[in-house]
């Protein structure tokens, strides 16, 4: 018989059909409760992850930008009216350029640029950069350091992972406060001769204040030195001859010029060559 079109008729009140049907129901309710009551623990579980997560972030950028990042370690920026080491002029054709040895104003001009990550330039140093000195300090030519810290940027990532960011900055401003403490030549030399054998590996803080040491920086003098290199005096100095680098278009480092003419890193690297060049400069 058909039974198309008709409903099937409801069990009776307090018979076996009826209360298997009121237990399928009492299931049914509750699985649908049990999924809901799943669903909003999931749901509670993302936003606490979320909000954890954001915390994290949040707290990671505020440590950053609040003392987790001390002055020492930010990049500087330039300002003509930061203070300089002694002896460094702010202004003019060798504006921010550290002066060094006895040379006449009739001696012919060397000036350098360098930088303190520079491989290149630690080759050069090694090379022939006692020589240079000698040539200054005996007044064969006026030699003009010119420090920059273009390399900062090339290398931001590997100094960072070294724990020694900025490594160019400071290292220039630690080369300022020694400087200061009349060890120029010393402290200079000392950064060079240190150089990491990777490129990028920088130098720390830490590193900077034994090299103040080991220049022969003592007593009251290394007091005001380790102030120096702490407080990133001369961070400034550094931002303002690195921005007097790019201002000359200056390609890389070694840069070196002899009364304003290039010349190439060979003859800077080779005592008998920049002899020569410079003993044909002095003529003219």
């Amino acid at each position: 018989m058909s039974t198309s079109g008709k409903g099937s008729k409801p069990a009776k009140p307090g018979s076996a059909q009826d209360r298997r049907d009121r237990a399928a129901a009492a299931r049914a309710a509750q699985e649908a409760a049990d999924k809901r009551r799943d669903r909003l623990i999931k749901i509670i579980g993302s936003i606490a992850v979320l909000v954890v997560v954001g915390l994290i972030i949040g707290g990671a950028l505020l440590g950053r930008n609040s003392g987790g990042e001390s002055a020492s370690t930010a990049v500087p920026t330039p300002d003509p009216t930061a203070a300089a080491p002694a002896g460094v002029e702010t202004t003019g054709d060798f504006a921010y350029a550290v002066p060094y040895g006895t040379g006449s104003a009739s001696a012919p001009t060397l000036s350098i640029w360098e930088d303190f990550q520079c491989p290149a330039c630690g080759a050069v140093e090694e090379a022939n950069g006692a020589h240079i000195q000698e040539l200054a300090k005996a007044g064969t030519v006026r030699l003009y350091y010119r420090p920059t810290a273009f390399l900062d940027a090339n290398l931001v990532s590997k100094n960072q992972a070294a724990g020694a960011p900025i490594s160019s900055h400071r290292a220039i401003a630690a080369w300022g406060c020694a400087i200061d403490a009349g060890k120029t030549a010393e402290f200079h030399n000392l950064v060079y001769a240190n150089q990491p054998a990777e490129e990028g590996t920088g130098f720390t803080e830490a590193q900077l204040l034994e090299f103040g040491k080991q220049a022969g920086i003592e007593g009251d003098a290394y007091t005001t030195f380790e102030s120096c290199v702490k407080d990133g005096t001369y961070m400034g100095w550094a931002a303002n001859s690195y921005k007097a680098f790019n201002d000359a278009a200056i390609p890389g480092t070694p840069a070196a010029f002899l009364n304003g003419t290039e010349i190439g890193s060979d003859v800077l690297a080779d005592a008998a060559k920049l002899d020569a060049l410079i003993a044909e400069a002095a003529k003219k």
